[in-house]
């Protein structure tokens, strides 16, 4: 809506053309498609740049350079300057470049190829195994070996994650064809080459929670990187296999994600039933919680009517407000099919709502969740409202004290609060019921 209506251009940069975020978005863009420039251009102005710098650069050595940089403008460049540092004795000037020199020299000035390879396309080097290289030399074998093991580096932070989310991927195609045959033999080495990458992905979570955990043994990182290795070797087979699409990213930083999101939820519930209820989490999940929300599902249905009153008085006892059981109880449903509460009629909802608020409930004197009213925070002993610097430092330890004193409200004040605010609501109905006999 913003790229609409906003007259000032707005510039979106996305690596995945194809992503199904960007399609809806491409709609409402002028989509330019950049590409990396091809060797020839590269070489053209790598030329003019040397000759501006007293160098002569012959056409076929600028593109050897540019080819081994991949084509990478910044790395042309640097290996022009280090080139330039040579001097010619006979002249004292920057030394010429020609393409035998260039062949001569190129381990020392050209780009690590492993370090032009994106996240996703290690991760398919790793798992689509030992490719095209069967009949090769055992030096071409050890190469590849190695290649692999260097391109888990490329991210060794994410790519296990990667690794793990796609190496069985690689097995499907393979399987589908030898079941096509009806081979049971291959079928088996199959299954059990599934079951020795497994066990290497295994290896590899002990590894990694050695380097990541307490004692942070960053020696075993290399070995981490060989049992990547070693799955993806038992996932493709001694030939190499071949993952079918694009690489996707790891599902289990979303997943855990929603994971700390769930365990927040469930501390919170637990903290606001902890005053009837002595249970830990895992109890509170798998046996309150369900209970709890199957009950509460029940009075809202109720063929005869909504149980307001019934359901508020559940909710007091166990000190529970209304987006406990509205927002927070659903996130723990596992079962999609099920009846949700926000499926609940919205007229229903507003009935409770007003009827909720109608009242006082527990879960407003909750002290470490809400503490000293509003109006007490914002007011002081004048009637004025004060505020705070947060990084202003205070010396004399006055103003921390006050603040505690405030917070530390024992089991009487609440009691008496609860008192008044019924007082009140009692004194409202009495009045209104003689108003009534007037």
């Amino acid at each position: 809506a913003m790229i609409k209506k906003s007259k000032v251009p707005i510039i979106c940069i996305c690596n995945d053309r194809q992503s199904q975020k960007v399609r809806s978005l491409a709609n409402h863009c002028l989509d330019l498609k950049y590409k990396r420039p091809v060797k020839t251009m590269i070489a053209r102005r790598a030329i003019e740049v040397a000759r501006m710098d007293g160098m002569h650069v012959e056409q076929n050595a600028a593109e050897a350079i540019a080819e081994s940089c991949g084509n990478d403008i910044r790395q042309v460049l640097n290996s022009l300057q280090m080139w330039s540092s040579k001097k010619d004795e006979s002249t004292n000037r920057s030394a010429n470049m020609t393409y035998k020199d260039v062949k001569d020299r190129q381990n020392s000035i050209n780009k690590d190829e492993i370090l032009r390879v994106s996240m996703f396309d290690a991760c398919r080097l790793i798992i689509e195994g030992p490719k095209g290289i069967a009949d090769a030399d055992e030096k071409t074998k050890r190469d590849s070996l190695f290649k692999r093991s260097d391109a888990f580096f490329t991210d060794y932070g994410l790519m296990g994650l990667q690794v793990q989310h796609n190496y069985l991927k690689v097995m499907i195609p393979q399987f589908q064809q030898t079941k096509a045959k009806g081979d049971p033999a291959d079928e088996l080495a199959i299954l059990e080459r599934m079951v020795d990458a497994t066990n290497a992905m295994s290896d590899f979570a002990i590894g990694e929670n050695g380097v990541r955990g307490g004692d942070q043994n960053w020696a075993l990182l290399p070995m981490t990187a060989m049992l990547c290795v070693k799955a993806g070797y038992h996932a493709a087979g001694p030939t190499g296999g071949f993952l079918p699409g694009y690489p996707e990213f790891a599902a289990w930083l979303g997943k855990n994600s929603s994971r700390g999101k769930k365990t927040r939820l469930l501390h919170e519930l637990g903290h606001h039933m902890n005053y009837h209820v002595s249970a830990d989490t895992t109890e509170l999940r798998l046996g309150y919680i369900p209970a709890l929300r199957q009950e509460f599902l029940k009075l809202m249905n109720d063929k005869d009517g909504a149980k307001m009153e019934e359901l508020i008085s559940i909710m007091d006892e166990y000190g529970l407000d209304r987006d406990d059981v509205f927002e927070k109880l659903d996130e723990f449903n596992l079962d999609k099919k099920a009846e949700k509460f926000s499926d609940i009629d919205s007229k229903t909802k507003a009935a409770f709502t007003r009827e909720y608020n109608k009242g006082s409930h527990k879960s407003q004197a909750l002290v470490e969740e809400q503490g000293v009213s509003k109006k007490k925070k914002s007011s002081g002993g004048n009637g004025s409202s004060e505020t705070k610097d947060p990084d202003a430092i205070d010396e004399d330890g006055a103003g921390g004290n006050e603040d505690e004193e405030d917070d530390e409200l024992n089991e009487e004040e609440v009691a008496k609060a609860f008192k008044k605010m019924k007082g009140k609501k009692g004194g409202k109905a009495k009045a209104a019921g003689k108003k009534k006999k007037k």
